[in-house]
């Protein structure tokens, strides 16, 4: 993702607002028919909307930490400096644009970067239970960390012209992925639970909704209009749904346990449970099901 953003020529700010508002859609998406599904259906619908919000609070509290010059800009908007050239005041405006495009874009890439790190840690344990299972979570995380790259690549690019500094904040991110993994494999196996790495991406989903509401999309709508931002939002939405659909029909599936059949969406916890009873085919809100199994986006 930021490799196209940053070797496709004529960027501007109004694709640069598509591009945020198409990332925004996969990242709603991914929350709220991936992960928080999946933890509902895992370890119960109080805990998971728990950790949803403490994921929301959680990265608030990051933000307020990391420096930002938002009512700077807004003041300025209130102020006039008539002494000043008007060809400095467009110099100005467009330093504080290109500012506050780069703020943006590192923030995104703190907020993909703490997402990655609990995916890493999926991947690694789905691959534990075979390859039958972490292939498709492997492939799934893959295809959403595209438009990831773009939401990080491009306000970035924008602000600095730099290649390298965009290029280089995504592998940044992107790098959390297998950090997370080989951290989780040889540190934390022993203390991690599947009960805990959902709790994690509930908290993931909350991050990124929160991330999608402060920074992302408020940033597109400063390029592009609500109508718009709308339809990018809902391309990016359908984008990944269809992207995982598809994944689905041209990967295999395992049949080696019986009755439980092909594992699509949030109900995918079979791989060794039957889904003949009716609470197997739904969401669990009254009582964590008690599986051994952890599938995040199968």
């Amino acid at each position: 993702g930021g490799l196209y953003v940053v070797f496709v020529k004529n960027q501007s700010y109004k694709v640069l607002g598509h591009l945020l508002s198409f990332s925004s859609g996969v990242m709603i998406y991914i929350s709220f028919m991936d992960l928080l599904p999946e933890a509902i259906a895992e370890i119960g619908f109080f805990n998971s909307n728990l950790w949803f919000f403490f994921g929301m609070i959680f990265f608030a509290v990051i933000l307020k930490v990391i420096p930002h010059d938002h009512e700077e800009e807004e003041s300025d908007h209130g102020h006039g400096h008539n002494s000043t050239k008007p060809i400095n005041a467009t110099i100005n405006k467009k330093d504080k644009k290109d500012h506050y495009l780069n703020m943006v874009g590192i923030r995104t890439a703190i907020g993909v970067s703490l997402h990655n790190f609990p995916e890493g840690v999926a991947v690694y344990l789905s691959c534990l239970k075979g390859v039958d299972v972490g292939l498709p979570l492997m492939l799934a995380i893959a295809a959403h960390n595209i438009p990831e790259g773009m939401a990080v690549a491009a306000p970035i690019y924008s602000a600095t012209n730099s290649k390298w500094k965009a290029f280089k904040y995504c592998l940044y991110s992107g790098l959390c992925e297998p950090i997370g993994a080989v951290v989780f494999g040889i540190i934390f196996n022993s203390f991690m639970t599947p009960y805990l790495i959902q709790s994690m991406l509930a908290a993931v989903a909350g991050i990124m909704v929160f991330m999608v509401l402060k920074e992302l999309l408020p940033a597109s709508l400063k390029y592009i209009s609500v109508n718009e931002s709308v339809f990018s939002n809902i391309v990016g939405m359908m984008f990944f749904f269809f992207s995982i659909h598809y994944l689905h029909q041209m990967l295999p599936h395992d049949h080696g346990s019986g009755d439980h059949g092909h594992s699509h969406g949030s109900h995918g916890h079979s791989h060794g449970h039957s889904h003949n009873s009716p609470q197997a085919q739904g969401i669990n809100f009254e009582k964590p099901q008690k599986s051994s199994h952890f599938n995040a986006f199968e």
